[in-house]
């Protein structure tokens, strides 16, 4: 790479901590939709046994 490895070594950092970032968000967005599709479906149930 010679003098371009001054570009490239931190573009490749760049790179991994975005892809962990989003990694992260997605999981912590994932375990929340299904905490909230949970509470749904209780409350969901929960009327069912009313009618």
């Amino acid at each position: 790479m010679g003098e371009y490895s001054i570009f490239v070594w931190p573009s490749y950092g760049a790179v991994v901590v975005l892809l962990l970032v989003l990694g992260v968000q997605s999981w912590i967005s994932k375990r929340r939709d299904e905490k909230e599709l949970d509470r749904l479906n209780r409350r969901f149930e929960e009327l069912n046994k009313q009618d």
